[in-house]
């Protein structure tokens, strides 16, 4: 019997041997070694929490926080140590998705007899 496990913890070893991964391990590494970088990505990190923890409980987020969460996006926009782990980032999460397509797809393959 296969264990399905053991080949997903495989999977996450060989996740951080890619240069995707390696591409965000080095920027995460400019920004903490950047202390203005730091900060900022430490402020919109906690205002993303806020404002999801928010939505999560259905309660409206006010014009002052879309302001405040406004003008600090554009610094984040701004700043090119965190423009360089968002774009890391990306680049990392496209190759997850598209390993997830490819184990999602025996699922899929099984559904096809039913929409055709």
């Amino acid at each position: 019997m296969v264990n399905i496990y053991d080949s997903a913890n495989q999977l996450a070893s060989d996740l951080e041997k890619i240069d995707e991964y390696k591409a965000l391990e080095e920027a995460i590494d400019g920004v903490k070694k950047n202390a203005d970088s730091s900060a900022l990505f430490k402020e919109m990190d906690k205002m993303q929490a806020q404002i999801m923890q928010a939505q999560a409980q259905g309660q409206d987020i006010g014009k002052d926080i879309q302001d405040e969460y406004k003008q600090l996006n554009e610094k984040v926009q701004k700043d090119p140590q965190i423009l360089k782990l968002l774009q890391a980032e990306q680049g990392l999460y496209k190759t997850i998705d598209d390993v997830q397509k490819a184990i999602t797809k025996p699922i899929n393959d099984l559904y096809e007899g039913l929409r055709n």
